[in-house]
């Protein structure tokens, strides 16, 4: 029996470091999520770099960013959103597969809000060449992204904000203050989602209104601060 448990432990392991490995390393990831057998192991990025970063709350001030450049090569900031509505803000990745899931979801959510004074930005922190600004511009293409897709490579937004894995979502009024955290739905797998957690969000917000849930437990790929 023991052995047997062994066996099994070693193929998951391997599995998790086969569908979410952050390329900053070749050894697994010990925060990386991926589906296995229809489920998602998840677990939440922690560690050493986890003091440097804040602990923000719904209620909060959304932290200012400014001069991201994003894959239209122009520079972006918080700022620039002022007249919107409401800002989706998602820390997000090129190569994690449950940030990679969720791409053609929050497409349809910026263009669905796009009119109605909703802006999606995505902000990618991870510094190993399958997330640089290059390999950026070639994921927008490949999958026709429509939203604001910008790269940070000083990390400083994520930490500001307390990201702590791809993709963690952070939802901000119309002041500019912290409506809602953590997951965009409760399913990778999208024919098995139930609570659109994100979506409902925005809509509370935009009919004046608080989500009636502002939490929830973000799951993916751990982020991997230097």
């Amino acid at each position: 029996m023991k052995r047997s448990f062994g066996i099994v432990s070693v193929v998951v392991s391997a599995l998790i470091f086969a569908g979410c490995q952050e390329a900053k390393s070749k050894s697994p990831d010990p925060n990386a999520a991926t589906k296995i057998d229809g489920k998602v192991i998840q677990t939440v990025a922690t560690g050493e770099s986890s003091k440097e970063q804040k602990e923000v709350k719904v209620g909060d001030q959304g932290p200012d960013w400014k001069g991201l450049t994003g894959t239209d090569d122009k520079q972006h900031s918080l700022k620039d959103l002022e007249k919107e509505k409401a800002v989706v803000i998602i820390f997000t990745c090129n190569t994690c597969p449950v940030a990679q899931a969720y791409e053609d979801r929050l497409n349809k959510l910026a263009t669905d809000y796009k009119d109605k004074g909703v802006s999606v930005v995505a902000i990618n922190v991870n510094k190993d060449e399958r997330n640089n600004l290059d390999a950026m511009k070639q994921r927008v293409e490949k999958k026709g992204l429509s939203y604001a897709y910008l790269t940070d490579p000083s990390q400083d937004s994520a930490r500001q904000y307390g990201a702590t894995c791809t993709p963690h979502v952070f939802l901000l009024d119309g002041h500019r203050k912290i409506v809602y955290t953590g997951a965009i739905d409760d399913n990778m797998d999208e024919s098995n989602v139930k609570q659109h957690s994100l979506q409902d969000a925005v809509d509370a917000v935009l009919a004046g209104k608080e989500p009636s849930v502002a939490v929830t437990k973000q799951f993916g790929c751990g982020i991997r601060y230097e």
